[in-house]
């Protein structure tokens, strides 16, 4: 039989016991705080480097989960300032903190990697540092074509972010409204000024298609700049033969003076100098007062001169 005593004496050994599981449940509630409130401070501690995707496919994706813009440094092994931007600029602890978890940051080597190699394709990369400002789609909004100490890049980047007429900002209005001659030939020469020469000669073809008489009086620019963008591409019989329908078409337009000097560039370019200097001769006959003649006189020099 259990005896009061008893019964009070068990009683408070239980009590000693529950006093205990509570404190081994108290201790274990801190240790579990202690770990999440450590987490949160790793989480929210300010980062101490960019990381870099190296891979095209899965800063996009990452971009497109995260609704994010990338930022593509394209370098080389040979570029001195992109070197200097890698220590001076994406080194730097106050862009880092600033900048770092905002993006995705994509590096290529536009040389050896072969992803590096497809977009310095695509964007048409002629010159270094170059920072390519991409949407969550990989499509280009704009560039940063030059060596930036860390304010300045991180201005130039927001400036693109909101300029309306960025490249992204003007081919979202094309995409809107395709048959627009006037906004065809702004993304041409967007693509021409960035030196991205194979899609500005796309932009340059679809004016001319959509307005072969001139009309919106984009025309026989186009034709010009499509020749100028063919042979940057070393598309030489291709862009004398945009020059010829041009001077034939529209033989008293100002740019057939632009057009002459192009022609003969490409002769001297592809070793026909006979071509080039009768060429460059005619321009100066029938153009004594444009704004090349003396270029071409110095050109001319030079080819006489080397014979």
């Amino acid at each position: 039989m259990c005896e009061k005593d008893d019964v009070q004496q068990w009683g408070s050994e239980m009590t000693v016991v529950v006093s205990k599981k509570a404190g081994f449940l108290l201790a274990g509630a801190t240790v579990v705080g202690v770990i999440i409130v450590s987490a949160l401070a790793i989480i929210n501690a300010p980062p101490r480097s960019i990381v870099w995707e190296r891979d095209y496919e899965k800063a996009v994706q990452r971009a497109s989960a995260e609704k994010k813009i990338i930022l593509a440094d394209m370098f080389t092994d040979w570029c001195v300032l992109c070197k200097d931007m890698d220590q001076e600029t994406f080194g730097n602890p106050t862009l880092i903190a600033e900048m770092a978890r905002k993006y995705v940051w994509l590096k290529l080597n536009t040389e050896t990697e072969e992803d590096g190699k497809k977009l310095q394709s695509e964007f048409g990369i002629m010159t270094y540092p170059m920072v390519l400002v991409l949407d969550f789609k990989g499509q280009e909004i704009d560039r940063i074509d030059r060596f930036l100490q860390p304010q300045p890049f991180k201005q130039a980047v927001e400036h693109h972010l909101q300029d309306p007429e960025s490249l992204g900002k003007v081919r979202e209005r094309v995409e809107k409204a395709p048959e627009s001659i006037e906004l065809r030939s702004a993304l041409g020469n967007k693509l021409l000024d960035r030196k991205n020469y194979r899609k500005a000669a796309a932009e340059f073809q679809h004016v001319i298609e959509l307005d072969p008489q001139n009309r919106a009086g984009k025309t026989v620019e186009s034709y010009y700049n499509l020749a100028l963008s063919l042979a940057s591409q070393t598309k030489f019989d291709e862009a004398i033969a945009q020059l010829t329908v041009l001077e034939k078409t529209f033989p008293d337009a100002e740019e057939v003076a632009n057009a002459h000097v192009l022609r003969g560039q490409i002769y001297e370019c592809c070793g026909e100098k006979d071509k080039a200097v009768n060429v460059f001769r005619e321009y100066l006959k029938k153009y004594p007062r444009h704004s090349y003649v003396n270029r071409v006189k110095e050109i001319l020099a030079a080819m006489e001169a080397s014979n």
